[in-house]
Formats: structure tokens, C-alpha cells, sequence
């Protein structure tokens, strides 16, 4: 382990080898150049797409240009977060972002041209020339916006506005991230300086009285401001109900499901099966409620373990022998391509001093995956590697079998394959348990995956769904309406047994993922989707293995929903969803059993 080291001091196999991405600074600068350059030319295609032979033309230098720009952005982030605190990167970091920013405002014309081509000038052109005919999907997603895009003018002016649309999300990251003070207060003669990471950690003390007045203190700070965060809030919500509308979208729920092709249905589907199956949620509580030994379950007892941790670590090594052995189901092609990853030098394992914190995937087409982790010997380090290789994996077998306009593997689709492989992994810790309290921890652990991931999440898509109804309604958005709001959906949601405090009331107020409109939802699909999996290739499903696999190439060729399909999984049913909540019944019971 890295730990009070330097980066120097760490040892090469523990670093990823940027190589795969630019061989030194110097050749990035190379294709720094080349990109600006390139914009010009970019720009010179204005009014020709409609040509098939300039089309054709257009798509091999937008190509070229857009995977060039692609690895440019990657290597100067993925280099700034090494270590914060290097000047150099982060210089390099900043002079890209202005250079798409550039790009992106002066390129405007291709989405509008693109969108103008009806699916008969598409097919006509492909006709006319047959080079065309791989980029048919491309073109025709482009088409399917048509009655969305406005004039050049007007695109442009959203384009600039972009900024100062994005404006509410940070404000509320300025007051929840650096300006908000919880104050301190005493517990047993100790004074308890209260941050978020301290809330969170609190929330796990076996103390209730402690864990108690970190609750109450948490949310004092929102409480007080909750005025602010109101019209902040409402400020999103009204923004993104006025573009959906000059964009000629019946509502903004449906603007926010276009790009992945997803009826509402989708949407819908997923709350009313979390609704109609809150009773699991119910008898989850009665559990915690029994083996706490309380006589009433409030929010703040709801994320202690049941089960305390075994204090047992795992090194790195040991982490990737746990995770190749809980991905064997899926064969010796997948294993091979495991190995391969792991020899590759893509992984960059330990903290070390300026290092930003968390944890991700990334990569380039013109590269490959990357794996970014900040690893020290915890389970939950061991399930967060599980989590980012699955997302290096999928982007590897996307870039093996797709090209570059289809490489990109959708949101709808990119939680998938990582939470594929941490379900496989928690069956897996449970089966090789070497006692009872071990393998209760592994349950438990995945009971609570389920209902933060799925119940919590269906919560706040129905809440967004409420507050998004409320104001294209014509109805006013201030501090009371949302929070009652937000009330009746915790009672519908929290199940039986939960005693729900006033200060819960507030929680709305400090949810990041808000300012982003309809996106939590995609943790719940993507979850249930992995379990139904994840269900058919531990269960030796015929095919299964296959169609996983098969899935993990996709990239975004077709349709969203087809993808899944085609893997065996339908989101338009509610029979997806039920999985998920059978997996719950059946994890409960186990531990129940025990």
C-alpha cells in the first residue's frame, strides 16, 4: 500500500502509463495545433452537407478531428488529476476547454444542417453514395431532432447562453460544496466539527444520541437557507421547462428521455414498481428496527451497519484475484481481456498527495480504457475497482467492435456493465463467507446497494417528475410547495417503521444530482438491468453469456433500448424492474435465514 507517499515514491506497475494516450507533452502540443487549424476547415463544409459527396467528405475529417480533440481533453485532465497542484496541467486542462468551447460555438451549423435532412434525404444520399451508408444511424439520430432544432440564430444564442443557463447548479455547488457552515456543537465534552464527510461518518456511529444531533445539525444550515435554495432551485426547473418548450417538447421529462430513445413508459414503469413493492422496503426497516433494538427507526439509524465491519483489508493484488474470480460466469474471452487490462498499465491504484479524490473510468477512442481509483484495502475499494473495470471493459469492447461515431456508450447504458460486475462480486463474497457475521455482511451490504440505488432513486425521479408537473401546471415554485412535495414522496417511499423528522423534510435542498433534470432515474434502470443480467448468466441462462458480451461491444449503434433487447432485457416492462425486487426478497430472506 501507497499510503504517505509520494507519486515518485510509488511504484510503476501501481501508475497507468499515459503513453497509450500521447507519448510525451510535445506531441500533445502537436495535435493542439493540428485541432485549431483543423477548425477552419471544419467550418469551410458550412452549407454543403446536404451533398453526398461533401457529406461523405465532412464525416472522414469530422472523424479525424473530433477523436484528435477527444484525446487532447482526456490527457490534460487525466494528467491535472494526478496531482491538483501542477500548474503545468492544469493550464493544459483550461486551454482545451477554451478551445471546444470555441469549437462548439462556431460549429453550430452542423447540428442545424444535419437535423434538416428528412430520413428520405438520408436514405437518397446513401443511394447516391454507398460510403454514406455506415453512418445511416448516425445521420438519422441527427435526423430524429429536426423538429427540435431552431434557427442558426437562435442556436447560436443558446449555445452563448449555455453558461448562464448552467448558472443555478453553480450556485448551489458554491453553497454546498465551499460556503456552507454546519457550526459545531458538544457531545460527551468533545466539540464535533460538522462537515459533509463528518455527517456521513457520523451516521455510521453505533452512539444514536450522536448520530442524532448530527442529523439535526446537518440540516440546520438548508433549513435556514432554504428560501435561497428554493428560487435556485426553481430558477433549473423553470430554465429547463422553457427550453423544452421553445424546443417544441410536450414536457421537459420527455426532452430528457429523447436522446436515449426512451418513451416515458420507461419512467413510469420503474415508480410504479418501486410503489407497488414498498412493502419489502417495510419489512427491511422491521429488521433494522429488531436487531438495533429500538423502538422506533428514524432516518438518522438507517445507514449504521447491522453488521460491523470485519476490519479485514485486502491488498491490491488481492483485490484483482477476488474480482477475476467473481467474473470466471462469464468466461474464458472476458477473462482474457481481464488479464490483458490489468498487464496493460491502464489502472492508477494509490493516493498520493494532491491526487484528486474518488474514483472513474475514461478513456479516448484513440486509446483505450482508463482506470482512476484511490485504492486503501477496504471492501468498498475492492467493490469500487470491480465498479470502474467494468466501465474500462465496456469502453474497450465499444472501441474493439464499433467506430468512432458509434464508440460511445450512451448514459442510459454506461451504468450498466460496472454495476453488472459488483453484483456479481457481492454473490460472490457471500458465497465464499467464512462465517455467518461475513456472510450477513455481504448481504446486507447488497440489500442496502438495492434500496439506495433503486427505492432512493425511484424517490427522487418521482419527486422530480412531481415538481417538473407542478410548474409546466403554471403553478409557483417557492420553499413550501417543494417541500411538501418532497414530504409526501417520503412517506410513500420510506415504507413502514420509518419515522420521518421534520429535518428530512429538507433533504431536496442538498441533492446535487437535481441540477441535473431527470438523470437519477438511469442509476435504477441501470441497476435492474444489470441484476436481470447478471440473474441470467449466474443462473448458466443459455446465451446469456453471449448476449452479455454482445452487449458490451454495442457501443451506441442502435437504439438504447434494442441494445437491451438484444441482451435479453426489456425496460418498456415492468418485469425488468420486478427482478430487482425479487433479488431484495430473496437476499432478506437469506439473511433472515441465518
Amino acid at each position: 500500500m501507497s499510503k504517505n507517499k509520494t507519486r515518485d515514491q510509488i511504484e510503476d506497475k501501481y501508475k497507468w502509463d499515459l503513453s497509450v494516450l500521447y507519448a510525451s507533452d510535445g506531441y500533445w502540443e502537436e495535435d493542439y495545433r493540428k485541432v485549431e487549424k483543423g477548425l477552419p476547415l471544419l467550418i469551410g463544409f458550412k452549407g454543403s452537407l446536404a451533398n453526398s459527396r461533401k457529406l461523405e467528405q465532412f464525416m472522414q475529417f469530422y472523424i479525424n478531428h473530433s477523436i484528435m480533440r477527444e484525446n487532447l481533453y482526456v490527457y490534460a485532465n487525466v494528467r491535472f488529476f494526478e496531482d491538483t497542484r501542477n500548474a503545468v496541467y492544469e493550464e493544459m486542462k483550461g486551454r482545451i476547454e477554451l478551445l471546444l468551447s470555441k469549437i462548439s460555438t462556431e460549429t453550430v451549423f452542423i447540428k442545424k444542417e444535419l437535423s434538416s435532412l428528412s430520413q428520405d434525404d438520408i436514405d437518397t444520399m446513401i443511394h447516391e453514395n454507398s460510403r454514406l451508408a455506415e453512418y445511416r444511424f448516425f445521420l438519422k439520430s441527427y435526423a430524429r431532432y429536426n423538429p427540435h432544432i431552431l434557427s442558426e440564430e437562435t442556436e447560436t444564442v443558446l449555445a452563448e447562453l449555455e453558461i448562464a443557463l448552467g448558472k443555478p447548479d453553480d450556485i448551489f455547488s458554491a453553497f454546498h460544496n465551499n460556503n456552507i457552515s454546519f457550526g459545531e456543537f458538544e457531545h460527551k465534552g468533545e466539540i464535533i466539527h460538522l462537515t459533509h464527510a463528518k455527517y456521513a461518518q457520523l451516521l455510521e456511529s453505533p452512539d444514536r444520541a450522536l448520530r442524532q444531533k448530527a442529523f439535526d445539525h446537518y440540516y440546520q444550515p438548508y433549513r435556514q437557507n432554504i428560501d435561497v435554495l428554493a428560487n435556485t432551485y426553481a430558477a433549473n426547473v423553470l430554465a429547463n421547462i422553457k427550453l423544452a418548450k421553445v424546443r417544441n417538447y410536450p414536457s421537459m421529462l420527455e426532452m430528457a428521455m429523447f436522446p436515449d430513445y426512451a418513451p416515458t413508459t420507461v419512467f413510469s414503469n420503474l415508480i410504479e414498481v418501486a410503489k407497488e413493492n414498498i412493502d419489502i422496503i417495510s419489512e427491511f426497516n422491521a429488521l433494522k428496527q429488531g436487531e438495533l433494538g429500538i423502538e422506533a427507526l428514524h432516518f438518522y439509524d438507517n445507514y449504521i451497519p447491522l453488521v460491523k465491519d470485519f476490519d479485514k483489508k485486502y491488498s491490491y493484488e488481492e483485490a484483482l484475484e477476488l474480482v477475476r474470480t467473481a467474473l470466471e460466469p462469464l468466461g474464458a474471452e472476458y477473462l482474457r481481456k481481464y488479464d490483458a487490462t490489468v498487464r496493460a498499465r491502464v489502472i492508477d491504484v494509490f493516493e498520493s498527495p494532491g491526487k484528486r479524490s474518488g474514483a472513474f473510468s475514461w478513456g479516448s477512442y484513440a486509446s483505450r480504457g482508463l482506470v482512476f481509483l484511490n485504492y486503501t484495502e477496504k471492501f468498498s475499494d475492492v467493490s469500487t475497482f470491480a465498479h470502474e473495470f467494468g466501465h474500462c471493459l465496456h469502453r474497450d469492447c465499444s472501441i474493439e467492435n464499433q467506430p468512432y461515431v458509434y464508440y460511445q456508450n450512451p448514459i442510459f447504458l454506461a451504468e450498466i456493465a460496472s454495476t453488472f460486475n459488483e453484483a456479481l462480486l457481492f454473490d460472490y463474497m457471500s458465497k465464499i463467507a467464512k462465517s455467518v457475521e461475513e456472510k450477513r455482511f455481504f448481504l446486507y451490504h447488497n440489500m442496502k446497494r438495492i434500496e439506495a440505488t433503486f427505492y432512493r432513486q425511484a424517490m427522487f425521479a418521482n419527486f422530480e417528475k412531481d415538481i417538473h408537473e407542478m410548474a409546466e401546471s403554471g403553478k409557483v415554485l417557492i420553499a413550501k410547495t417543494i417541500t411538501d412535495i418532497y414530504r409526501k414522496n417520503l412517506e410513500a417511499y420510506l415504507g413502514k417503521g420509518m419515522v420521518i423528522d421534520e429535518q428530512l423534510n429538507y433533504e431536496w435542498a442538498r441533492i446535487p444530482h437535481f441540477y441535473n433534470a431527470f438523470y437519477v432515474y438511469k442509476y435504477a434502470t441501470s441497476l435492474s438491468a444489470a441484476i436481470a443480467l447478471a440473474e441470467r448468466v449466474s443462473s448458466g441462462e443459455k446465451g446469456a453469456i453471449e448476449d452479455y458480451l454482445t452487449f458490451l461491444g454495442a457501443g451506441s449503434h442502435k437504439e438504447p433500448l434494442e441494445i437491451l433487447k438484444d441482451a435479453g432485457i426489456d425496460l418498456t416492462r415492468k418485469e425488468a424492474y420486478k427482478v430487482t425486487v425479487d433479488k431484495f426478497r430473496k437476499l432478506l430472506k437469506e439473511y433472515k435465514s441465518l
